[in-house]
């Protein structure tokens, strides 16, 4: 069997949006992979599972460093051991090429890129495939004035250091100049950074960028999904959802933060309130929240209809999931004019839960498309059209579930595909 070399920063059974996307894109290609990992906590749940996988056996991790070793951030502003550490991750994934036809690298951290580029051009012959994450390279969030303008000195500088060394331009279009396959979750993700490197690099035509390209959607591995199992003493509570002891409970799960922008959402629920205050309903949000959309709510004399959480562990959000009447789904609000990229991980679990969805997007986002093609409530961000969406699903009781649920064999395919032609020249 073939070998890889895998330079993903962190990597399972550290749970992480990332480094499961990583996994369930390599797990069922017929490699043997040597893994140059950086060390997170273990989470017991995903390790369980993984133990059960037999493509997992084939996963050799030499956990190299500690991630936290690397990190840059507010809370961790040791710069120059986060530079040494990082220097240290990328000599020795590259001191870890030993003859591998394949190199695989995940974009987010971008300097995984950095010890691909120096083994491609020791051995130009071996196949290097570049996935990506999320966009670094004139990432909207890099941009984001607001948020920036609410930062103290200390964090203002924290961030441009952070940008400078950690969130690196060059590093993305390195990945598109010299990789061979180009890695994407999502048709708007490939068509942004392509823009964004056409725009501020272009060394190579655009067409010979789009001819790497293959997109693996967010999938999931049967063998673990429990999600769609639907608790029939959970769904069996709702039957008097509506009532006054028993609103309507809508939750978001997951940060908000940022371009995740909710404020005319907000005002939508004031809206809807004083249109139909006999309609008994909650918002529940999981995870970390603007103290600004916190004055607002207070503002404007919500208090009673939100319900603020700590972030919860992924067992119990996904018991919550199950538990509440509809889902919300509160996306990265950019210019209309712009190709939104980001595709938040959670419309997978909304999909297989079947939860009731009302997503609060851009037109030209991944989540609206997929909303839209599923005949989802799908808003813009507007209050009346949001006040619109509300009245679709609590009062009309429109169906509005996404249909967004790939298995991991369906999703990986045309990357399977991609590499054996690959390989074949």
């Amino acid at each position: 069997m073939e070998k890889c070399l895998v330079i993903p920063g962190p990597f399972v059974p550290y749970n992480d949006t990332i480094t499961q996307l990583v996994y369930k894109q390599l797990r069922l290609i017929d490699f043997d992979y040597d893994v140059c990992a950086l060390g997170n906590p273990e989470d017991p749940g995903l390790k369980a599972l993984l133990e059960k996988d037999p493509s997992y056996s084939r996963f050799h991790i030499h956990t190299v460093d500690k991630y936290n070793n690397v990190l840059f951030s507010i809370k961790n502003v040791d710069l120059i051991k986060g530079l040494r550490h990082m220097k240290r991750y990328v000599e020795t994934a590259v001191s870890m090429y030993d003859g591998q036809p394949v190199i695989y690298t995940n974009s987010w951290p971008c300097y995984t890129v950095r010890p691909a580029v120096q083994i491609k051009k020791d051995h130009p012959n071996v196949l290097w495939i570049a996935s990506f994450s999320d966009p670094i390279n004139h990432s909207p969030y890099k941009y984001d004035e607001i948020t920036y303008r609410s930062y103290s000195l200390p964090e203002k500088i924290a961030f441009n250091l952070y940008c400078k060394y950690y969130v690196v331009d060059q590093d993305e279009a390195d990945a598109f100049e010299h990789a061979d396959i180009l890695v994407f979750i999502c048709q708007e993700q490939r068509d942004f950074m392509i823009q964004q490197y056409v725009t501020y690099f272009h060394n190579i035509p655009e067409e010979e960028v789009r001819k790497k390209c293959v997109i693996v959607p967010l999938n999931y591995v049967p063998e673990w999904n429990q999600l769609s199992i639907k608790n029939e003493e959970t769904s069996g509570k709702k039957n008097d959802t509506g009532s006054p002891s028993h609103p309507y409970v809508l939750a978001h799960f997951g940060r908000v933060y940022g371009l995740r922008l909710i404020a005319e959402f907000i005002h939508a629920v004031r809206l809807f309130h004083d249109a139909h205050p006999g309609v008994p309903f909650r918002i529940d949000q999981y995870g970390e929240f603007r103290k600004s959309d916190r004055n607002l709510i207070e503002s404007l004399g919500l208090t009673d209809l939100f319900q603020i959480h700590e972030k919860v562990p992924y067992d119990e959000c996904i018991e919550r999931m199950k538990e509440v009447d509809g889902v919300l789904l509160f996306d990265t609000i950019l210019p209309d004019h712009q190709i939104q990229p980001y595709l938040p991980s959670k419309i997978l679990e909304y999909s297989l839960l079947k939860k009731q969805v009302l997503a609060v997007s851009t037109k030209t986002s991944p989540a609206y498309r997929i909303c839209k093609e599923s005949d989802a409530i799908a808003c813009v961000y507007d209050r009346k059209d949001i006040l619109q969406g509300l009245e679709e699903l609590l009062i009309k009781k429109k169906p509005s579930v996404v249909r967004y649920a790939q298995t991991n064999a369906e999703a990986v395919e045309p990357l399977r595909k991609k590499i054996a032609e690959s390989l074949k020249k």
